[in-house]
């Protein structure tokens, strides 16, 4: 049986070498980079909702606990690069209650309670 000269020649392979294992190489970063935005905005969000609770507690009033959560809220996000939304609960922000704070960044949310100290 006669075969190719071209089949079985190794000359002009390089080049096509070099292609394949650079594509393969290269594959995963796609998915890499997407992970890491994910992760970006999971660390972000606990770390938006972690401040943002302890202002509403160490500096809130009963009338304060929106406005308090408002303003961190804005300002962490914005120090992150990244737009926030939250909720604030608070049952009946009376000393003694639990304050839950929720931050949504992106798809990764946070939540963080802290309770108000008893008078």
């Amino acid at each position: 049986m006669l075969k190719s000269s071209f089949l079985v020649s190794s000359k002009g392979s390089a080049p096509l070498e070099l292609t394949s294992l650079v594509v393969m190489l290269l594959l995963p970063l796609g998915p890499m980079s997407v992970l890491y935005g994910e992760i970006f905005d999971a660390i972000a969000a606990e770390s938006i909702a972690r401040h943002s609770i302890r202002l509403v507690i160490l500096h809130g009033d009963n009338r304060g606990f929106e406005m308090i959560a408002a303003r961190s809220v804005a300002e962490l996000s914005n120090s992150w690069g990244k737009t926030a939304d939250f909720e604030l609960k608070c049952g009946n922000c009376q000393k003694g209650s639990l304050v839950t704070l929720r931050v949504k960044v992106g798809n990764s949310e946070a939540i963080q309670t802290a309770g108000l100290e008893p008078s």
